[in-house]
């Protein structure tokens, strides 16, 4: 029997979220705004609806919390805007995932549960006699649940929960 009559094992997911993980840091290291679009657009269902609540610290004390419900849309858009940054605003990028939980759906299906680890610094862009650039360092972790379909023989990310914190500091 073939793979996809089994329906999907917890190493086809495994699998797929660590491509994810390198693909980010690949795609945010080489900073091609187009690619990261197109990234979005294969990786993220149509018709996926993604809640995220963030609980955001600064220097170790609580700012504030973010709730967005995006759709694919949103996300699209969004990267749209992040791409306007630059290359070189991002001086340092990293994503993993630990794997906690799959629950399989037949052929094309599965729920996952994963928490996140996501760390950036950006820059701001420097400035003539300036010697050192303003820093944003952003430590997220989010615990994540998604339902991940299969589509047209991929894998893709459909309805996601995440709940998390940012943490941040700023230097320079």
């Amino acid at each position: 029997m073939n793979q996809e009559r089994q329906g999907l094992s917890t190493e086809d997911v495994r699998k797929y979220l660590q491509r994810i993980c390198e693909e980010a840091e690949g795609l945010m290291h080489d900073y091609d705004p187009r690619m990261i679009a197109e990234w979005t657009d294969t990786n993220v269902a149509d018709g996926a609806s993604f809640q995220v609540d963030v609980r955001v610290q600064k220097d170790g004390v609580h700012t504030g919390s973010i709730a967005m419900t995006l759709q694919k849309e949103d996300i699209l858009q969004l990267g749209g805007m992040f791409g306007a940054a630059g290359k070189e605003g991002i001086a340092d990028y990293s994503l993993d995932m630990n794997l906690r939980d799959v629950v399989t759906h037949g052929t094309d299906a599965a729920t996952v549960k994963v928490t996140w680890r996501e760390h950036i610094v950006a820059q701001a862009p420097a400035r003539e006699g300036q010697e050192t650039r303003s820093r944003l360092t952003a430590e997220v972790e989010a615990d994540c649940v998604h339902l991940l379909v299969r589509d047209e023989g991929r894998l893709a990310l459909g309805m996601t929960l995440c709940s998390g914190t940012a943490r941040l500091g700023v230097s320079g």
